[in-house]
């Protein structure tokens, strides 16, 4: 009998330890519909670029799970292929739970016990729907071509298209304001609206700086912050050098 009880207890242990997410990894434990004996690809998003890192393959179910080593804040994609992904940003020992639509990940996933990895999915969502109201206004403008009052509803759509793009540079303000210090700012600043950024180096610059401040008293040597401050500096110069250029053709 107690060797039978010291037996229950051994394996209770063993089965907590295997279950237990390290203090220098994280864990990914994910369903997706349609998914089945499907691969997924794991990917680090970096200042240079993607890096590949691993393929995960999902079970009969369309279950899978993968652990992960943590170093510190990234940003990471989990690809079904193609132009569809997922990016989450974890921390150390979480466990986060993901679930969506295969064929669909970005539009349909959600997350869980991952609040950085929350606020990505949050700014993706209000992108999403941005892009929906845009994609409504084309059409309205494409279904009304040949209306002999086109010129009047061409402006009714610009007030519209100049409007939807405003709210969406306030949003991307508001999210970085309050967020401040978070990588999920870096996914933020790179917004695009109709194909164009949100927001330029060469236009404003301040915000570029504010976010990098924030991200440099808690990330200092971050590869996203350094590559932040890369790109700032990079800028500065440019508006040194075009200031320069014209200050010599004023004086000529």
């Amino acid at each position: 009998m107690r060797k039978l009880i010291a037996f229950l207890l051994l394996s209770v242990i063993i089965f907590t330890s295997c279950n237990k997410v390290g203090k220098n990894e994280f864990r990914v434990n994910g369903n997706f519909t349609n998914g089945n004996n499907k691969v997924l690809y794991l990917f680090e998003m970096t200042p240079n670029g993607f890096q590949a890192l691993d393929t995960i393959n999902i079970d009969e179910d369309g279950s899978f799970k993968f652990k992960h080593e943590y170093k510190e804040p990234t940003i990471y994609v989990l690809s079904s292929g193609g132009n569809d992904y997922i990016t989450f940003i974890p921390s150390a020992k979480e466990d986060i739970e993901l679930k969506a639509q295969f064929n669909a990940l970005s539009s349909s996933y959600t997350v869980k016990n991952s609040p950085q990895s929350q606020l990505l999915h949050d700014l993706n969502q209000e992108y999403i729907k941005t892009n929906s109201v845009l994609n409504e206004l084309k059409q309205t403008l494409h279904d009304n071509k040949f209306e002999p009052n086109i010129e009047e509803i061409k402006k009714k759509l610009f007030e519209q298209y100049n409007l939807l793009e405003l709210h969406q540079r306030e949003y991307i303000k508001k999210f970085v304001t309050k967020n401040k210090g978070s990588i999920s700012s870096i996914i933020a600043l790179y917004r695009t609206f109709d194909n164009h950024y949100l927001f330029s180096l060469k236009n404003d610059l301040d915000v570029y700086v504010d976010v990098y401040n924030e991200l440099n008293k808690i990330h200092p040597n971050n590869p996203h912050t350094i590559g932040l401050k890369t790109l700032i500096e990079k800028a500065k110069k440019e508006q040194n050098q075009a200031q320069e250029l014209a200050s010599q053709n004023d004086k000529k």
